[in-house]
């Protein structure tokens, strides 16, 4: 094969990589939360290595950054901060982003989302070119649905009825506050707000939170309220799965959500506590003979959980404990080992039931042909004496 054509298919065969990052990527964006701006670079060689420039796109600089130079925070999945010079008359990323890009061993190819949650500071989501079992794993959860009030547990929500959505106009005139969230200034105030949410969407039967609620404050199951970026997502969960949920977080007395990442939508997060109870029962109602695939889509789940901020170390905690009994261990070989041995003898008990059923017939089959062999004897006999008759009578006189 020539040497132009290698080249002309690796690069093919890149482009088909970086696409399925770059979609993957941009799914995540479809499900943050809209009110905070957002969008997706896809890295190329000058961005992970020598000059390590990051451009950025112009249109959302002009629209969302500051026109100074600026010192900018990058927040990674796993809550560290890095400090990053923000150039405006460039429109990109110059001092610090190299240390960010070595220290998440970024190479050409990958697609990050970069999610603007203060005037300063940019979440950041990884999706790896060829794959990363727990960040890519973490950031396809953003596409989980949430489950249906009143569906079993383990059931994704099917909806027959498309939700109502209260849609509000968007304006133009958005400030960043301490509390990360966007808000209209000064005289741009709306005179009611009652009803609306700026830059976002609220369906129906979601609430706002009238003030913090701390757990310590939560006395029984009908104060419990499941709040996320002061919206109470309650009408988003099931009873069962919310009353579940509630004993979950009175085992750590804490909220299981309190720290999820910001900015994640509410149907994403009311999925990730009704996935986080279904591993718990599951956990709850696990044997001996359960198998080591299941122990690992669990683990796996709730560490791509954890990436995003759920408080779900003590389920995988248990769950590790429970994978070295059952298949670890020095006990855990022995087990294994005996019931290997109590399946072998079963097997062959089997075997000689089939063998004794199959001497029973044989011993019976030999029982048939031996009277049939002491009939034919008799009637070979009798054929004899008539033959003797026969002659006595034919024989002259």
């Amino acid at each position: 094969m020539k040497k132009s054509t290698r080249k002309r298919r690796t690069l093919i065969e890149t482009d088909k990589v970086n696409l399925s990052a770059r979609e993957r990527a941009e799914e995540i964006q479809s499900c943050l939360d809209p009110k905070f701006p957002s969008f997706v670079k896809l890295m190329v060689p000058s961005h992970v290595s020598g000059c390590f420039w990051l451009g950025l796109p112009s249109q959302f600089c002009y629209s969302n950054l500051p026109k100074e130079i600026v010192a900018f925070t990058l927040l990674d999945e796993n809550g560290e901060e890095y400090t990053i010079k923000y150039l405006p008359e460039k429109c990109g990323l110059s001092g610090g982003w190299k240390g960010f890009a070595i220290a998440h061993k970024l190479v050409a190819g990958d697609a990050l989302v970069f999610q603007l949650v203060k005037v300063t500071k940019f979440k950041v989501y990884i999706v790896r070119t060829y794959g990363s079992a727990e960040v890519d794993g973490a950031l396809g959860l953003l596409k989980l649905d949430a489950r249906a009030k009143g569906s079993d547990p383990g059931k994704i929500m099917k909806t027959t009825k498309k939700p109502v959505i209260k849609r509000v106009k968007f304006h133009p005139s958005v400030v960043f506050h301490g509390d990360d969230s966007p808000q209209l200034s000064g005289s741009d105030q709306p005179e009611t707000q009652s009803a609306e949410v700026i830059n976002s969407e609220v369906l129906e039967g979601i609430r706002f939170s009238g003030s913090v609620v701390e757990f310590q404050d939560i006395k029984n199951l009908e104060s419990f309220n499941i709040t996320v970026n002061g919206l109470i997502i309650d009408s988003e969960i099931s009873e069962h799965v919310r009353t579940k949920y509630y004993e979950l977080c009175c085992s750590q007395s804490s909220l299981l959500h309190e720290q999820l990442v910001q900015g994640l939508n509410c149907k994403l997060v009311a999925g990730l506590i009704s996935e986080t109870v279904t591993i718990a029962d599951a956990v709850r109602t696990c044997k001996l003979s359960t198998s080591r695939d299941e122990f690992a889509i669990w683990v796996n789940n709730l560490r791509a959980f954890k990436q995003l901020g759920m408080n779900v170390d003590f389920l995988l905690s248990r769950l590790e404990q429970l994978v070295n009994m059952a298949f670890e261990s020095e006990q855990a070989v022995d087990l294994k080992r005996y019931r290997e041995a109590m399946i072998g003898r079963a097997r062959v008990e089997e075997e000689m039931r089939t063998l004794d059923k199959k001497l029973v017939e044989l011993k019976d089959a030999s029982k048939r042909f031996e009277k049939e062999i002491k009939s034919l004897n008799l009637k070979v006999n009798a054929e004899k004496y008539e033959l003797k008759f026969q002659a006595e009578v034919d024989a002259p006189w």
